[in-house]
């Protein structure tokens, strides 16, 4: 509907001589009714260009558009607001094509033949998976259900940080609690992992690979074996915890695997032919050129003394990799600590000579989580974090995780209220839209079969009856443009939107009665709207169940 009022706009603009302003013109959806179904202050931003009246442009503008027969009405408001109306049978038709069109309403292929990628979740595989970085799960997984949806191949990636100074650091945490039960003066490792939860990894260990550990002579050799069965372990729990929200990846992509392939030496060998490189205090640096003076150490990509690679120039591998794939397009959603990364992995692609403009970062907050306005801790055994499974254990669905996660902006912090999520009444939001899908199931399955092709739509006359049907024609436009603007949180709001509107007209709109025509004109809105919810939800990996 959104392209449909463009596309008049753009007639229009022809007709003016406007061509030029045509990538300014932007159409918006006034949360007041009042102004219109769709509005535009293109008539303000060409006066301010021309130095002419917006309100007198906006007159002009009203006066070429209201010939068209697809607008009910034109109104021109406050300093130069052209608020535009459609005609009721644009609607109808659109309604058409939901029942039409089912469950693909919505789907298209402006994305076909396009390959992305999508990486997402990549927690550390130090620990297990906490609510900090599983919030990066559901923003990826609907990121990559709406390119699909909307035609492109999307490849789900998780990848998986297993060497470095970290693990060396893990294998030496584990080997701690194995080595301290013969020798109580052993210290801890400096910048080693606390947490219960390395004694008890360590402990398993020990435990059930005890034969292994006592083929083992070097303490060297034992911090490895240590680090290599903590990684396993933890790996595997990763990926058990994320398929407790339903999340599967296409691909788990290794850091090692880079190093071990030399792909790694190849893209370093690239970037000093490519000059991007300098060498500074006995270590190789990416020479960024933001960053002339080498103040930036993330930008080291062999250390000294070592000669080791350092996780930043594996990230160049992993990157270009992707792109070597044939991937089109990157989307990475990381969390808000690597801000300064963007900079650095974006100034490499490009001189790789790789297309860094179709690298996309997403970044994500913090998640705090909270019970009835109190911080809450379950439990010291880990630490200072608590992890995605103890949170769907304390009661919290995955569909509703999946929801408050999603219902947010990525880009700020997030009170996560651990009581409304298991609440299982309409004051939880997400229980709130699915229960107007069973409703509405409801409902149609007590009418029985019924033929949309007779349907007269101009019985819907109802100001709750036009509420509902002029929001659900909104979905394709919604699509298109989180695919633009990566503003998640628009779908979920959406389908609340939807769900509160058609409350109200249940509340105000008798479905099933002795008028058979209404009826029948009634189940269609419902039926369309149906179709709505449940891609909405399915979009956002949330189930939409027919009884509840």
């Amino acid at each position: 509907m959104e392209e449909l009022v463009k596309n008049i706009l753009r007639e229009t603009f022809e007709k003016k001589g406007w061509q030029k302003y045509l990538p300014l013109l932007t159409v918006e959806v006034p949360s007041n009714k009042e102004f219109g179904d769709f509005s535009t202050s293109i008539a303000l931003i060409i006066a301010k260009k021309e130095k002419q009246n917006p309100v007198d442009l906006a007159i002009e503008l009203k006066d070429l558009i209201k010939v068209e027969k697809r607008i009910k009405r034109v109104d021109v408001a406050g300093p130069g607001f052209v608020n535009i109306f459609l005609d009721e049978e644009v609607y109808f038709k659109e309604l058409k094509n939901i029942l039409k069109e089912g469950s693909s309403y919505g789907r298209s292929e402006i994305y076909k033949n396009k390959k992305m990628n999508v990486e997402y979740v990549s927690a550390n595989p130090t620990g297990p998976l906490h609510i900090g970085n599983s919030r990066g799960g559901p923003i990826g997984e609907v990121l990559a259900n709406i390119f699909s949806f909307l035609g492109a191949e999307v490849c789900r990636e998780f990848y998986v940080n297993d060497i470095g100074g970290q693990i060396d650091r893990f294998g030496e945490s584990l080997y701690y609690w194995f080595a301290v039960k013969e020798d109580d003066r052993i210290v801890f490792p400096e910048n080693g992992y606390p947490g219960e939860y390395v004694k008890e990894l360590s402990d398993t260990i020990q435990k059930e690979e005890k034969e292994k550990i006592g083929l083992i002579i070097e303490k060297e050799e034992l911090v490895q074996f240590f680090a290599r069965e903590g990684l396993r372990r933890i790996i595997h729990a990763i990926k058990e915890d994320v398929a407790l929200l339903g999340i599967k990846f296409d691909k788990w992509s290794y850091q090692s695997e880079f190093e071990n392939s030399g792909k790694t030496d190849e893209i370093i060998k690239k970037l000093e032919n490519a000059n991007a490189t300098t060498k500074n205090e006995g270590a190789l640096w990416f020479a960024n050129p933001s960053d002339p003076d080498l103040k930036d150490k993330e930008s080291v990509l062999k250390k000294s003394g070592t000669g080791d690679y350092t996780y930043f120039a594996d990230d160049i591998a992993y990157h270009a990799d992707k792109f070597d794939r044939g991937f089109d397009h990157l989307i990475d959603v990381w969390g808000a600590n690597h801000h300064g990364h963007i900079a650095r992995i974006k100034s490499a692609m490009k001189a790789l000579q790789y297309p860094s403009e179709k690298l996309d970062i997403i970044l994500y907050q913090y998640v705090r989580l909270k019970k009835g306005g109190e911080s809450v801790k379950m439990g010291k055994r880990l630490g200072n974090f608590v992890t995605l499974r103890q949170v769907i254990e304390s009661g919290v669905s995955p569909d509703a995780f999946k929801y408050f996660i999603l219902s947010q902006n990525p880009n700020t912090p997030f009170d996560f209220d651990i009581q409304l999520a298991s609440d299982t009444t309409e004051k939880n939001p997400v229980f709130y839209i699915k229960y107007a899908h069973a409703r509405i199931c409801s409902i149609l399955e007590k009418a029985g079969e019924f033929d949309v092709s007779k349907a007269d739509l101009t019985l819907l006359n109802k100001v709750e009856e036009q509420s509902l049907f002029k929001e659900i024609v909104l979905f394709p436009s919604l699509m298109k443009k989180i695919s633009d603007d990566f503003q998640l949180q628009a779908l979920p709001h959406f389908a609340y939107r939807i769900a509160s509107l058609f409350h109200n007209f249940y509340a105000n709109c008798q479905v099933i009665s002795e008028d058979k025509k209404l009826t029948l004109s009634r189940l269609c809105l419902i039926q369309a709207t149906k179709h709505v919810i449940a891609s909405s939800l399915n979009i956002c990996g949330i189930e939409a169940p027919e009884k509840m």
